[in-house]
């Protein structure tokens, strides 16, 4: 496994969530999030059907994490109303949107660089902003991130994408042996 260097302070972003709308909204709902004793994970802006939806993830901060615990669905109903009033009072989003707080789920999404070193030997899935060899998605074991680069091993080969390439990633959701969940 590759070590990672001394963490930079701030998380990187990457792909869509470098983009002007998301980063407006990361700073309205970051410090609302943190108030409340939460962690902020990341938002992602989709659509279902004609609806425009925006998804904040939030968490419980890894130091406050025991067994069995994480966010929990009064945590999101609990923050959603503030959320929702500042984001009506900035309105960084021009259309019509549903407003969806949940935590990050088994699945979760992958939008830092500290992300993916929290990660490390967990398999996920990524898409990149345009291809490498022919391809633009990848589905491996996160082995490690030094600097701006992040070491994947696909199907037993290690391939290394720079952090600045990844469009989208988020943890691959698997069973164990035994078909017991396991948190990520």
């Amino acid at each position: 496994m590759f070590d990672t260097p001394m963490e930079p302070t701030e998380a990187r972003w990457i792909g869509g969530a470098q983009r002007p709308v998301p980063a407006r909204i990361r700073e309205i709902v970051e410090p609302i999030i943190r108030a409340a004793g939460l962690e902020f994970v990341g938002v992602e802006q989709a659509k279902e059907g004609h609806r425009a939806l925006l998804w904040v993830y939030i968490d419980r901060p890894a130091e406050a994490e025991g067994e069995g615990s994480g966010v929990t669905l009064d945590d999101c109903a609990r923050i959603s109303p503030d959320l929702s009033a500042a984001l009506d009072v900035d309105d960084p989003i021009a259309e019509a949107y549903d407003l969806r707080v949940s935590s990050p789920g088994l699945d979760r999404p992958l939008m830092t660089d500290q992300h993916f070193r929290q990660h490390i030997g967990l398999e996920c899935i990524l898409q990149l902003l345009d291809a490498v060899d022919g391809r633009r998605k990848f589905t491996g074991r996160i082995e490690g991130v030094v600097a701006d680069e992040l070491t994947l091993v696909c199907e037993e080969v290690p391939v290394r994408l720079s952090i600045d390439r990844i469009q989208k990633a988020h943890l691959k959701f698997a069973l164990p042996p035994g078909g017991q969940k396991r948190k990520p």
